[in-house]
C-alpha cells in the first residue's frame, strides 16, 4: 500500500501543478522580441517596428483585449500584421471578440491581414458554416484594413520600397497526418513571380512550407498555426501540430536558411481544447534593420 501512496501522491501532485499550469498559460502572453538584419531592407525602412499578431481564436484578453491593446500601445509599432486564425471556424461561432479587437487596432495603426485556414474555411464551405464569411467580411471592413488574399502590395516609406503578401494556399496544404509535397511552380502560379530587387516579406499562417517559400525568394516570412506545439519540452521542441505531427521541424520561434528569416508565432490562444504547457501565448514584435556589412 505504501508504494502505492509514494506513486499516486506524487502524480496527483504534478497533475495539480500542471492543470495550475495550463490553465495559467492560456489567459496571459508574453511578449517576444525578433531583430531582423539584411543588407536588402532599404535604408528608408531600417527601424521599422511592427506587432505581429497570430491564432487568437476570438479569445479575450480582458474586456475587449485591453491587455493585449495596451501593451500593443506600448511597443509603439508602425504596423500591425496578422498571421490568421483570428477566429474559431465553429459553425454558428460567435465572431465579436475578434471583429471588435480588429476593429480596435484599425482605428490605431494600418492592419495588414492573411487569412489562415480558420479564415479560409468558412468562406469554402457555407454549407456547414453559413453566412459566417459574409459577417466576417462585412465586420473587418476598415479603411486601414489591408488584406492580403494571393495577392501584394508595396509599402513605401521616404522612398523606400517593400513588398508585403498574403499567401492562402489550397487546403490540400492542411491536411492531417501527412505532408502534402507542394510544387516548385505552385507559389509562382498563386502569388506571382516574386521580384528579387525589393525586399519581401511573406504572411503565410502555415509554417511547414519554409524551404519553398524561402526558394520562391520571401525575404521574411511571418507564421503561426502550430500554436507552439501545445506543450514544449526541453531538448525536443513543440510536441504535436494541427496536422497531427508530431514533434514538428518548425514550431515556435525564428528559423533561417539561406538568407531568408521565418518568424513562427506560437499564437495567441487555441481551437478546440485550449490545452498549452510551458508554452505561453505569444505577442511578436519585429523591428528591422538594414545591414552596415
Amino acid at each position: 500500500m505504501n508504494t502505492i501512496y509514494q506513486f499516486i501522491i506524487p502524480a496527483a501532485a504534478f497533475s495539480m501543478a500542471a492543470a495550475v499550469r495550463i490553465r495559467y498559460e492560456c489567459r496571459h502572453f508574453k511578449t517576444e522580441y525578433y531583430d531582423i538584419v539584411s543588407d536588402r531592407i532599404p535604408e528608408a525602412f531600417d527601424g521599422f517596428r511592427f506587432v505581429m499578431l497570430s491564432d487568437l481564436h476570438n479569445y479575450d484578453f480582458d474586456h475587449g483585449n485591453r491587455k493585449l491593446l495596451q501593451q500593443i500601445e506600448a511597443l509603439k509599432p508602425d504596423a500591425v500584421m496578422i498571421a490568421g486564425d483570428m477566429i474559431d471556424a465553429s459553425p454558428g461561432a460567435d465572431m465579436t471578440v475578434a471583429l471588435k479587437f480588429i476593429h480596435d487596432i484599425c482605428d490605431r495603426w494600418p492592419v495588414y491581414f492573411g487569412n489562415g485556414n480558420h479564415e479560409q474555411r468558412i468562406r469554402l464551405y457555407p454549407q456547414t458554416y453559413g453566412d459566417m464569411y459574409e459577417k466576417w467580411s462585412s465586420g473587418i471592413q476598415h479603411k486601414n484594413l489591408h488584406l492580403l488574399c494571393n495577392n501584394h502590395l508595396t509599402l513605401e516609406r521616404d522612398g523606400g520600397r517593400i513588398n508585403l503578401y498574403g499567401l492562402e494556399m489550397d487546403r490540400i496544404y492542411y491536411k492531417r497526418f501527412k505532408r502534402t509535397e507542394m510544387s516548385e511552380r505552385y507559389l509562382n502560379e498563386t502569388l506571382g513571380k516574386c521580384s528579387r530587387d525589393i525586399y519581401n516579406i511573406l504572411i503565410a499562417h502555415n509554417p511547414l512550407y519554409f524551404d519553398q517559400y524561402a526558394g520562391w525568394g520571401a525575404d521574411l516570412i511571418l507564421s503561426g498555426h502550430v500554436h507552439g506545439g501545445v506543450m514544449i519540452l526541453p531538448f525536443l521542441g513543440g510536441v504535436i501540430s494541427p496536422q497531427i505531427q508530431l514533434f514538428p521541424k518548425y514550431y515556435a520561434g525564428e528559423y533561417v536558411l539561406g538568407e531568408s528569416h521565418m518568424i513562427l508565432s506560437r499564437g495567441l490562444h487555441m481551437h478546440s481544447i485550449p490545452v498549452r504547457l510551458f508554452n505561453m501565448p505569444e505577442l511578436s514584435f519585429v523591428i528591422l534593420h538594414r545591414s552596415q556589412e
